[in-house]
């Protein structure tokens, strides 16, 4: 299971967190979150900013296993 919050991201003020058993179903949950709650951070991003945070996201999401 993976795990990723709006605080790994740097956005200390948000307390969503998004898991899930794969990291792009984390990343997307992410995403439209950012949508809904915070436009500002994602409207007109580049495709090279989109994937920065794409990396971002890789590298702070946390695995735990379920056992």
């Amino acid at each position: 299971m993976y795990t990723l919050a709006c605080k790994d991201l740097d956005i200390v003020e948000c307390e969503f967190v998004a898991s899930g058993d794969s990291l792009r179903k984390v990343k997307d949950a992410m995403f439209a979150h950012a949508r809904d709650e915070h436009p500002e951070l994602i409207a007109g991003i580049t495709d090279e900013r989109h994937r920065e945070l794409e990396r971002m996201m890789e590298e702070r999401a946390a695995f735990r296993s379920a056992a």
